[in-house]
């Protein structure tokens, strides 16, 4: 059995509503309890902000493939949707750390 068999991946621009606001849940939910449940918390929070770093990363490659001219209709409409979200979900992070 190799590690790689336990990975789990989520599709950001399919699932990621629902993986953002399960996190979102998580850390308010979590955050004042006891000591388990605020490091839950913290992992939670940390699970939030590097997937908002990884949806980053992808916008800032498709940035770069739109300026070389490797682009549809369809991908535009895409990368303005994932800005969309990733703009939602940074606003949403900035709420639950108050």
């Amino acid at each position: 059995m190799a590690l790689s068999d336990v990975e789990l991946t989520v599709n950001l621009y399919t699932e990621g509503d629902k993986f953002f606001d399960l996190l979102k849940a998580a850390v308010r939910d979590w955050q004042g309890g006891w000591g388990h449940e605020r490091e839950r918390a913290a992992y939670a929070l940390e699970l939030y902000q590097r997937s908002l770093q990884t949806m980053r990363a992808h916008l800032e490659e498709a940035r770069v493939k739109a300026e070389g001219g490797f682009f549809t209709d369809q991908d535009q409409r895409i990368l303005n949707r994932t800005e969309e979200k990733l703009a939602y979900w940074e606003k949403k992070l900035a709420e639950i750390k108050k």
